[in-house]
């Protein structure tokens, strides 16, 4: 067993035989620490552990980083969207950079300079500054070094973080009855979205929001109906995407935001999906610890470049 491991553990303790599921965080000799998916670590001598195993990757790991942005793409629908070779065009009137950048995943079918120059055009002939977002693993060899000798630059990462819903859901246990799950976007969720972008474009936002058809919107209100914690999950085949987790900053450090994510990662096992996708800024370490106790692990980064 070595560090990064998923690994079951069968140990015998005073009360009995237990059962450890968990990611190894350090192995020596005479003891074994591993983080279990409650987020718990635990600091094992070896003498406890009658028998052990490796999971293998699950299908939420395995997946190519190139099919994962595909499919995080279809959960996040762009209002306008073009191929360029197998690249994918995409515009929404300046509403996040996923709406509105080229997926570089695969051949372009042009020359990397021309295909850049067709990026650039096709965002200018709507107004928009060009963005391709480039994944790894995933972009052409050569295409940061092209962007970067034309004077692009880089964004900082984001994290694509994935997990299996099955174990997922058992330790997050029960639902919470506060949540409140809309198949359709009303106004006070959409008040809830991104305050701290000012100028959003509302009509837009709320195209790009409900460009879906099998979506839910996650909720937890006050008393004036006023959206404390929010989140949006998209189902895509056995996917799930889990957007728009937002807090609003007086009720902070709650667990408001697992709770709306829970349930709308419930709700989407019960429209099919059985693995869950996200997106994170990887300085986000508040929405990274969230996640990593909910049973996400980090699957590949991308960035954003632009002129």
């Amino acid at each position: 067993m070595q560090v990064g491991d998923t690994v079951s553990l069968r140990l015998q303790a005073d009360t009995g035989p237990t059962e450890v599921v968990g990611t190894v965080l350090a192995a020596s000799a005479d003891s074994l620490t591993v983080r279990r998916r409650d987020g718990s670590v635990l600091e094992l001598d070896v003498t406890m552990i009658t028998a052990g195993r490796v999971v293998p990757p699950s299908p939420a790991q395995t997946i190519a980083p190139a099919e994962l942005q595909r499919v995080a793409a279809r959960g996040w629908r762009a209002v306008e969207e073009a191929p360029l070779g197998d690249w994918l065009l995409r515009a929404g009137g300046g509403v996040t950079g996923r709406a509105n950048s080229a997926l570089a995943a695969g051949d372009p079918g042009r020359p990397l300079a021309d295909a850049v120059a067709a990026v650039a055009d096709w965002y200018d002939a709507r107004g928009l500054r060009p963005q391709i977002q480039l994944a790894e693993g995933v972009a052409p060899d050569g295409l940061a070094a092209a962007l970067a000798g034309r004077g692009w630059t880089s964004s900082p990462a984001t994290n694509v973080m994935t997990a299996e819903l099955g174990p997922l859901l058992r330790a997050a246990g029960r639902a919470d009855p506060a949540v409140r799950l809309d198949e359709t976007l009303d106004a006070p969720w959409l008040a809830a979205w991104r305050v701290d972008a000012p100028g959003l474009d509302l009509d837009v936002a709320r195209t790009l929001l409900t460009n879906h058809p099998n979506v839910v919107f996650a909720s937890i209100r006050d008393d004036s109906d006023r959206c404390l914690a929010i989140a949006r999950v998209a189902v895509d085949d056995r996917w799930a995407g889990l957007f728009c987790v937002e807090v609003a900053g007086d009720v902070r450090r709650r667990g408001l935001g697992r709770e709306v994510s829970v349930a709308a990662l419930r709700w989407a096992v019960a429209h099919g999906a059985r693995r869950a996708y996200l997106q994170a800024s990887s300085d986000n370490a508040a929405a990274r610890s969230l996640y990593e106790q909910l049973g996400f692990a980090v699957h590949h980064d991308y960035v954003y470049w632009a002129p």
